[in-house]
């Protein structure tokens, strides 16, 4: 696989994915420049690559994880959750026909813990498998399966409190 075959498939949805797991645009746009330079690094590896798609996001999130134990954010901060939901909101590709609604899921999103947002994210917008997850994580199918199952129970508590 070349590397920019790669970009051209890969490219827009880790920048989706990573501008929501750091929060920032900017930092999604180096971050994705570290995981096409680790790709490139380390191209050997794609002889014995199964499933091209986990195993780009799993370099993401690796790349993610490192930046953000360098910054020392491995938690965002409940007060930092409306920046957290403008960044998502920006971020987001969705077809919520009405603004106010992606907003409203933008900001629930934001009030998630970041494993059950993380796993939300990739399931719903970056449309990958519980299975696949899995894999980009490193944890089992049952624990992406809970943690799934709690952050869709979270998010819709949020939503109806929202609406009341």
């Amino acid at each position: 696989m070349k590397l920019d075959e790669l970009y051209d498939r890969y490219g827009e949805k880790l920048y989706h994915y990573l501008t929501v797991k750091l929060a920032s645009a900017e930092d999604a746009e180096d971050i994705l420049q570290e995981v096409f330079l680790r790709l490139a690094r380390y191209s050997i590896r794609w002889k014995f690559i199964r499933n091209e798609e986990p195993y780009v996001f799993h370099v993401a999130r690796n790349e993610a994880n490192r930046f953000l134990k360098r910054k020392h954010q491995n938690q965002i901060n409940p007060e930092n959750a409306t920046a957290l939901a403008r960044v998502i909101h920006d971020s987001l590709v969705t077809d919520c026909p009405d603004p106010s609604d992606k907003e409203s899921l933008s900001l629930a999103l934001a009030h998630l813990p970041e494993e059950q947002r993380e796993v939300i994210v990739l399931k719903f917008f970056e449309e990958l498998t519980l299975k696949e997850i899995a894999a980009v994580c490193g944890l089992s199918l049952n624990t992406v399966a809970s943690r799934y199952r709690y952050g869709l129970s979270k998010l819709k508590s949020l939503l109806e409190a929202k609406d009341d």
